[in-house]
């Protein structure tokens, strides 16, 4: 089973931004079996200035990974970031937001996920998502 917590980040240029723009995302974790399928809602986009929103991979002790982004204005779908699993993740606009699916949950996607945006200069990420390995 792979289990999916999440912490609250969010980056921006002044406090003052920081308390009035996040990006909100719902289940705090999930839990799936090798296998199943998992879905990530990211909320909020209506505050976004910028054309698109994106969604990062962070494993433990990497680096933040671009997965891809999806154009605000129509909803494509650009995988322009050479992620090595990039063929797993679908994403698409939702009311408000947008979500990042995995199809075919497996041991390389234990990671936490996070989406961000453009707010007139500033980046706004939201809450992530982890994806950790249960041993059970």
């Amino acid at each position: 089973m792979l289990f999916l917590p999440a912490a609250a980040l969010c980056w921006l240029g002044s406090a003052l931004a920081a308390m009035a723009t996040q990006l909100v995302q719902d289940d705090l974790s999930l839990t799936r079996r090798k296998g199943e399928s998992v879905s990530f809602s990211c909320g909020g986009t209506d505050q976004c200035s910028g054309s698109y929103v994106y969604w990062y991979q962070k494993k433990e002790n990497e680096t933040f990974r671009a997965i891809l982004r999806i154009k605000r204005s129509d909803g494509v779908v650009e995988k322009r970031y050479n992620h090595p699993q990039q063929d797993d993740f679908i994403a698409e606009q939702i009311q408000n937001g947008c979500s990042l699916k995995i199809i075919n949950v497996t041991d390389i996607h234990s990671a936490s996920y996070y989406c961000s945006c453009a707010v007139r200069g500033t980046t706004v990420r939201n809450d992530s998502f982890s994806l950790n390995k249960n041993l059970q």
